[in-house]
């Protein structure tokens, strides 16, 4: 199972999860972090968002 990490801009916190797809808020803030970049938790290196999870998100959100 991987784990994914992303960073909020607002708090400058990292937030952790195994899914790739479904709203992400943060932990600290509640700042919406889903549209943000994934990262691999492990080794900071950024994921680049599948297609298919590109339509997905376009799908619940509306937007590109």
């Amino acid at each position: 199972m991987a784990m994914y990490r992303k960073n909020c801009d607002r708090c400058n916190r990292p937030s952790f999860s195994s899914s790739e797809v479904g709203e992400w808020l943060c932990p600290i803030c509640g700042n919406d972090l889903t549209r943000y970049p994934f990262f691999n938790a492990i080794r900071l290196e950024k994921i680049a968002i599948l297609p298919r999870l590109k339509r997905q998100i376009y799908k619940k959100t509306g937007h590109p």
